[in-house]
């Protein structure tokens, strides 16, 4: 059995009492990313900017993943009540829904989750992977009686746009989504990795005048969900790195864009499994942040494994033989089993990150003190004293 591998506690005086709901309503162009404490799975929420030109002056939101029942439902009645979210819904408030893949940590709450908001829901992604799961077979009978979703089966490349946010699939590649049928493939390298860019770049018309504008640094985030070594590998494929250096990588820059590969926010893959992450990932990603959803070594599996843990750290802050190693939290990597305070056992639970449109504004992290099992109630929100940026 693999030792267990336990985040250590952070100190209570990095977290601050605030007021969550008052922050995210002082900046409505931001976009709030929220990683659900749901112990060994994943349920994940992206709360949209609002739209300017919008009457109802509503956001809408995206969900990747629904590990359990209840909790999300609950955060969105949470987010609905302080006014985050629509209360009365007009259909669309939920443009997009993915189940990255049909493992029961990540799709176990999804048939709840569909009966509750089922005609709210636009689109739908789901892997193409065929599971006989009691959660899976019961997903996709729902999806058929729900005759506006539109279920789409995504390889890597494929893009959508909301609004100033763009989203595209870095995995699965076609090489690993033409092996499905024949179940050549892991389960989980059938996972659909995700990247976020915001604010994402747009034509803009004054007059008759068109031009393309591309924020000359957006933000990005990277969803690993349980993506393997094969995966990441055909993602290398599929994303070649451009090591173009000088006046030929700025001139390429512009038509190109960011490295799909590259992001501030990583959400580990696979819980930090050692068989989902590796030092040249984290390399290549080259985060600010990382986050990881796991109940921390207590287990099934004892995630997050300590070889993944130490390839991200030593990715994120290279080290020499001797040379001690700098604590999780000034990294800036967060686990949802986190705990506050060295001797006590108090929950960190759910994390949120508020990511504002003007990247010169930094990112702010919240917690709000809740177990797998609790709801999350925003007014018992932390913020989480900024350290020291790496860039």
């Amino acid at each position: 059995m693999r030792a267990a591998t336990t985040p250590a506690p952070i100190p209570s005086e990095r977290f601050e009492k605030a007021d969550f709901v008052a922050a995210c309503k002082q900046d409505p162009a931001s976009l709030v990313y929220f990683v659900l404490n749901v112990g060994d799975g994943d349920t994940q929420l992206l709360l949209l900017p609002q739209d300017p030109g919008d009457p109802a002056d509503s956001r809408r939101a995206i969900v990747v993943d629904v590990a359990t029942n209840r909790k999300l439902p609950g955060l969105i009645e949470e987010l609905a009540h302080h006014g985050l979210f629509p209360e009365r819904p007009r259909g669309d408030e939920i443009p997009l829904v993915v189940g990255t893949h049909p493992h029961d940590d990540h799709l176990g709450g999804m048939p709840e989750f569909l009966a509750w908001f089922g005609d709210h829901i636009s689109e739908y992604w789901d892997s193409g992977y065929y599971h006989p799961t009691s959660a899976y077979l019961e997903t996709m009978v729902r999806l058929e009686g729900l005759k506006k979703v539109l279920v789409t089966q995504p390889t890597s490349g494929m893009t959508r746009y909301l609004g100033t946010l763009k989203i595209r699939a870095i995995a699965p590649g076609v090489g690993l989504r033409t092996r499905f049928d024949t179940l050549g493939i892991n389960i989980n390298d059938a996972s659909i990795a995700l990247s976020f860019e915001f604010p994402a770049a747009r034509i803009v018309q004054k007059g008759e005048n068109r031009r393309y504008r591309r924020p000359r640094s957006p933000w990005s985030l990277l969803l690993g969900a349980d993506a393997q070594t094969a995966s990441w590998a055909q993602a290398t494929i599929d994303f070649p790195q451009l090591l173009a250096a000088g006046e030929l990588r700025k001139l390429l820059d512009e038509p190109m864009g960011a490295d799909p590969l590259r992001a501030q926010i990583f959400k580990v893959p696979h819980h930090a499994s050692k068989h989902g992450v590796n030092i040249e990932l984290v390399e290549r990603v080259d985060p600010d942040l990382c986050l990881v959803s796991s109940v921390g070594g207590a287990g099934r599996y004892n995630f997050p494994h300590q070889l993944a843990l130490e390839s991200i750290r030593e990715g994120m802050e290279p080290t020499t033989s001797g040379q001690s190693r700098t604590p999780d939290h000034e990294l800036t990597v967060l686990y949802t089993s986190d705990r506050r305070g060295v001797r006590s056992k108090d929950p960190l639970g759910s994390i949120a990150v508020m990511i504002p449109p003007r990247k010169g504004d930094g990112l702010t992290v919240w917690r709000f003190e809740d177990d797998p099992k609790q709801p999350i109630d925003l007014t018992k929100a932390l913020r989480f004293k900024p350290t020291k940026k790496r860039r």
